[in-house]
């Protein structure tokens, strides 16, 4: 008898934790289906889409997969107005997507730097935020609100402030899933240069977009000398 009440205790116990757990992670945005919702004017935050990535000369070979060396997979994202964007409307310019929720203690760090480098690059850099399963309504105010230091100013704002209520896009192209934020610096030829997970600063930054300049010339180079030959 004695026996059978440990165990019950034991068993009462481990629910308690097992519920506390999840109560954190569904307060985290990590659970259940509450990303999205309709903007102001009434249209819908729709599903991002993957999609097959166009592709340039020399790249037939080239896989497709969120790794250097890699074509970027394209997609098709909402923004916060409910406008479609695709990650390939931008060839011929370096993208730096950005993996991001409001409850991510780093993200808040990093996204005020990642509105300096957009600033330092605004003709010829595109920044893609994508915020994972959160409210259309709880990503507009944080955005709105989050001190971005290094300008002196609050708020944010990027080349595309993009929503995944259902992690759709976040799940193809996160290297270790739960982990944020999810930095994927692109080409100008749409190829992988770096994937970089948790927060990074400014130089970091800085370091991973010359790294695409530099990409996206030696392709030129390579396909120029090949011509000639």
């Amino acid at each position: 008898m004695r026996d059978f009440k440990s165990r019950l205790l034991a068993l009462a116990g481990l629910v308690v934790i097992v519920g506390g757990v999840m109560v954190v992670l569904f307060l985290a945005g990590a659970l259940g289906s509450q990303g999205g919702g309709t903007t102001e004017t009434g249209i819908p935050i729709e599903d991002a889409l993957v999609l097959d990535p166009p592709r340039g000369p020399g790249q037939e070979d080239l896989d497709v997969a969120p790794r250097e060396g890699s074509l970027a997979p394209d997609f098709e994202i909402s923004d916060f107005d409910g406008a479609r964007h695709r990650l390939s409307d931008f060839r011929g310019k370096p993208v730096y997507v950005n993996f991001w929720a409001t409850w991510c203690i780093p993200c808040q760090r990093e996204l005020p730097e990642a509105q300096e480098l957009l600033d330092r690059h605004e003709d010829d850099l595109a920044i893609i935020t994508v915020n994972t399963n959160e409210p259309l309504d709880r990503a507009k105010a944080f955005f709105a609100n989050i001190e971005n230091l290094p300008a002196g100013r609050r708020g944010v704002s990027f080349t595309v402030d993009g929503m995944d209520p259902d992690e759709t896009l976040y799940r193809k192209y996160t290297p270790f899933p739960g982990a944020l934020p999810v930095s994927v610096f692109i080409d100008a030829n749409g190829k992988v240069v770096k994937v970089l997970t948790g927060l990074i600063d400014l130089e970091t930054m800085e370091e991973a977009v010359a790294d695409a300049v530099a990409s996206a010339s030696a392709s030129e180079n390579e396909a120029t000398g090949s011509g000639g030959s």
